[in-house]
């Protein structure tokens, strides 16, 4: 693309988009105050107050890369190198193209801020699994603890669907999540129940944790501290997620980047945050 001095527009200049020290194109797609809906699924993400937006544009930018890396998500840019070998001007074409919003273009995470200081929510494509996304990058990040890729993340929570709190029916919503992993064959499995509610007087700690027990069904075992799997929760004002996750989610923080890359943080933030 040329402007009127006669000179290129470079991506990552008056189009917002930046490059990362190893090259590869950063993310920044704008977050969005649209509302989530019944059915969708998607990360919530905490971060400090006043860094809600920057939380946003580094989550969507972590979660695309991590699915290009793993080949789950095939890219424009992908699908076009091998014809345009060497071609830094189509390249440069390519890059631009991308940038310009488009009504039949679907991208694959949507950024939220919501109407609470500290939490956000990436919405994703249907085909990205929340729980493996989240599990992946934590355990990569326990794995390498001093190849910190992330500033302003703190917890990702994973939720597998959402519903509307107003309408919801809690133990129908919990069987149909839980089914997969209770109540389709197997031996009995240990597990764990961990809610937590933000900004809403409607759902109480203990009835969510009675009516999601009563759902998975006596025939599974509670085991707090040695669970095979944990149940996830989260009351987000007009909002519930649900995900059941694996058996090392304490092993890795509680989801917590921020912790994992920096295992001696102070005992009053990791006490105000088992509080959250």
């Amino acid at each position: 693309m040329m402007g009127g001095s006669g000179k290129r527009s470079m991506p990552g200049k008056s189009n917002g988009m930046k490059r990362r020290k190893d090259g590869k194109a950063m993310y920044k797609q704008p977050s969005s105050r649209v509302g989530m809906e019944s059915g969708d699924s998607g990360v919530f993400v905490t971060c400090d107050m006043g860094r809600e937006s920057k939380c946003i544009r580094e989550a969507v930018d972590i979660f695309s890369h991590a699915i290009e890396s793993s080949g789950e998500l095939k890219t424009e840019e992908d699908s076009d190198e091998d014809s345009d070998d060497g071609d830094i001007e189509a390249q440069i074409q390519r890059e631009l193209a991308g940038l310009q919003p488009s009504k039949d273009k679907k991208h694959p995470f949507q950024g939220m801020q919501l109407e609470m200081p500290c939490v956000t929510f990436v919405r994703l494509d249907k085909s990205i699994d929340p729980v493996s996304l989240v599990h992946r990058l934590c355990s990569e990040a326990h794995a390498n603890p001093n190849t910190k890729n992330s500033r302003w993340i703190k917890r990702m929570t994973p939720v597998s669907t959402l519903r509307k709190t107003l309408s919801v029916d809690l133990e129908a919503f919990a069987k149909e999540i839980l089914k997969p992993h209770f109540h389709s064959g197997g031996p009995p499995k240990k597990y764990a129940i961990r809610p937590t509610i933000r900004g809403n007087n409607k759902f109480k700690r203990d009835e969510v944790i009675k009516t999601v027990a009563d759902a998975v069904g006596p025939e599974h075992p509670v085991d707090l501290k040695n669970y095979d799997l944990m149940i996830l929760v989260d009351v987000v004002q007009n909002v519930i997620g649900m995900s059941v996750v694996g058996g090392d989610y304490d092993l890795l923080k509680r989801y917590n980047l921020a912790e994992i890359y920096d295992p001696a943080k102070p005992a009053a933030d990791q006490a105000a945050e088992a509080k959250s």
